[in-house]
């Protein structure tokens, strides 16, 4: 018995799109509010980069599990009803929030871009989440 493949991973313009595209919204919705200081919440940068930077080293380190996962549409679509419904979270409970997501998207583009200019993703470089060997 063979077990079934897992879907291609998933197109990184796609990946592009779809954070840039929830960035924009929530940058709208911040200025709309006119909360323009949110994003210089000290909660806000900490929580906003250090959920990127958790969540991309979780996918470096598994990238088997996670990229195969990520690939499907509907899980992609989860993702972003997720930053939907927790940038509207914010609206009414925790507005640092907002900029939260705010700055958790610009630091994954951020990490996009190293790796389409080539330079490749700078976590990679930590021990255990780059070069594994496949013994």
């Amino acid at each position: 018995m063979t077990d079934a493949p897992s879907p291609a991973p998933a197109p990184l313009s796609r990946d592009g799109l779809l954070a840039g595209g929830a960035l924009t919204a929530l940058l709208v919705v911040g200025t709309l509010t006119g909360d323009g200081g949110l994003v210089l919440d000290p909660r806000a940068v900490v929580v906003g980069v250090g959920g990127a930077l958790a969540v991309e080293a979780a996918f470096l380190r598994y990238p088997e599990r996670l990229l195969g996962l990520w690939a499907r549409p509907a899980v992609a679509l989860a993702g972003v009803g997720a930053v939907a419904g927790l940038g509207v979270l914010a609206l009414w409970a925790a507005r640092w929030l907002l900029g939260a997501l705010i700055w958790g998207l610009g630091t994954y583009l951020g990490l996009l871009a190293c790796v389409l200019l080539g330079v490749g993703n700078p976590l990679a470089v930590l021990p255990g989440l780059g070069g594994r060997s496949e013994d």
